[in-house]
């Protein structure tokens, strides 16, 4: 069985990246699409931690020329992100943000991550759509402006990848399985699928960029260290993290159960106006009736009047 480093680790991930094929690949498999060109936009971003002075969280940037099936070719930004734990993905939003706003061309984004987030699927997009207001139909919009304002964004989660080797989406993401460690620092592990001269090539490649690494020595040391540091950071800050994701969908759910009532209150409202409407209504109804019924019983008592001086 072939021993590979994990590429989870920065110091493999970059080594991958820096592959155009086995980088053409990745992007490529993810996004579903034929990647034509694909090159380092802007230098690679790594979070350095304010205290420590060592990397939390991984990114790397790419100008691409894609070409989606049914959809033709297109100019746009990859941003690809790494991150082992949730906190790392917190501190460096900021610094992203700015990072948007720089951009002239549509931004896509990759996201592989070392922790689950609650959607139940190793992989999955997120893709905004463009809809109607008026007619709450879904809008079918190929405009540079909008695409530009809006982007797509693709999400790998490594904890949820299931031993599998058919179509080139598993191939790919059989690479960043967290199973079959070698120890307990999870830096190598047992690649435990074959492969022959038929396999797909990047894949070869990729396989052949892991093995160096879990090979080399100096390499070795780097991911012994780098797993160190986010066991670390993990201890220090992972709990805080969880507590403060916790405390952040707690104030959304009751954010949206505030906004629930305030509808509901509203609509009470609505109701209870519409009810003192028609009561008002009714109100007026039963007067006039009133003040008619008063009206036949004055002439019913004048009738009886003429009818009595009539007898006598």
């Amino acid at each position: 069985m072939m021993i590979i480093a994990n590429p989870i680790y920065d110091t493999t991930f970059k080594l991958l990246l820096q592959n155009d094929k086995v980088a053409k690949f990745l992007v490529g498999t993810i996004l579903n699409c034929k990647v034509l060109t694909l090159e380092p936009a802007i230098q690679e971003y790594v979070k350095i931690d304010e205290k420590t002075q060592k990397p939390s969280l991984f990114r790397k940037d790419f100008a691409a020329t894609i070409e989606p099936e049914k959809e033709g070719k297109r100019r746009v930004i990859i941003e690809i992100q790494k991150a082992k734990v949730l906190g790392d993905v917190f501190r460096f939003k900021d610094y992203l943000g700015d990072e948007y706003k720089k951009s002239k061309l549509p931004i896509i984004s990759i996201y592989i991550l070392g922790f689950n987030l609650s959607v139940n699927s190793p992989a999955f997009m997120s893709r905004p759509d463009c809809w109607d207001l008026m007619s709450n139909e879904k809008l079918d919009v190929n405009d540079a402006f909008v695409a530009q304002l809006t982007h797509s964004a693709y999400f790998v989660q490594t904890l949820r990848i299931k031993p599998s080797f058919n179509t080139r989406l598993e191939k790919l993401l059989s690479l960043f399985e967290q199973r079959n460690f070698i120890g307990d620092d999870e830096t190598t592990k047992r690649y435990p699928f074959k492969t022959d001269e038929n396999e797909i090539s990047e894949i070869k490649e990729a396989l052949g960029i892991l093995q160096y690494v879990a090979a080399d020595e100096k390499l070795r040391q780097e991911l012994d260290l780098e797993n160190t540091y986010l066991k670390s950071v993990e201890y220090i800050f992972g709990e805080k993290d969880r507590e403060l994701e916790e405390t952040k969908t707690k104030l959304e759910d009751a954010n949206e159960e505030k906004t629930k009532l305030a509808k509901e209150k509203a609509k009470l409202a609505e109701e209870k106006a519409k009810l003192a409407e028609e009561k008002a209504k009714l109100t007026e109804e039963n007067t006039k009736k009133d003040t008619e019924n008063a009206k036949q019983a004055e002439e019913i008592a004048e009738l009886k009047r003429i009818l009595s001086e009539l007898k006598k």
